[in-house]
């Protein structure tokens, strides 16, 4: 729900404790490789009804990466290379990139004095935003794989040129990962208008009118 992850999506439709969750790494071959870790934080909503949730949720957004949003997540990356020169050709020896995720879901401040339905609704929501969140994670661990697998195969006539042309490689690939993020938000825009807790907050809506 932001980069901008469902930022605008929240904004049409309803109209985003610290710790460490996943770490681990994802071999592409015996000479390149991703690792990640994620961080998880939280967005305090305040509210107990479906409106008073979805109002704070406007008046009071996440401000995230790009932009405001109910929910984010921000890719930190580290590239490290080792290189090897023979005779006229430098190659890559080991390419590492390390990305660290900062996650941030909505999380409500008083979710014990909300009515049953409103629970419900806003645990569905929460779920939701989760693994959205966790989907844009996957799809740049999915980019990452691409980076080194391509990385691994370049050469250049000398390892400076070669650290240079893997560094302008992650550039560009980042790139092409933020259309597919894009891409992916455009996918699930529906399925995040179509939540009971903005159905809610809409029926109130109409209702006060």
């Amino acid at each position: 729900m932001d980069n901008p992850h469902l930022s605008r999506l929240t904004r049409t439709a309803g109209r985003g404790a610290l710790g460490i969750v996943v770490a681990g790494s994802l071999c592409v071959g015996a000479l390149a490789e991703v690792r990640s870790s994620t961080q998880t934080r939280s967005y305090s909503v305040g509210g107990t009804t479906a409106a008073t949730l979805v109002s704070y949720m406007r008046s009071n957004p996440f401000h995230g990466s790009k932009g405001d949003a109910v929910a984010n997540i921000r890719p930190t990356y580290a590239l490290s290379i080792a290189t090897s020169q023979t005779g006229g050709t430098c190659r890559a020896s080991r390419v590492t990139l390390n990305i660290r995720f900062v996650m941030t879901l909505p999380q409500a401040r008083s979710a014990s004095a909300m009515g049953s339905s409103t629970r419900s609704a806003w645990n569905s929501f929460v779920a939701f935003a989760r693994q959205h969140e966790q989907t844009h994670r996957s799809i740049y661990v999915q980019c990452g794989n691409a980076f080194v697998a391509k990385a691994e195969r370049l050469t250049a006539s000398n390892c400076a040129s070669l650290q240079a042309s893997i560094r302008k490689l992650l550039e560009r690939e980042k790139a092409v990962c933020e259309g597919r993020q894009r891409a992916f938000d455009r996918s699930d825009y529906r399925r995040l208008a179509n939540l009971s807790l903005f159905k809610m907050a809409r029926g109130t809506s109409r209702a006060s009118r």
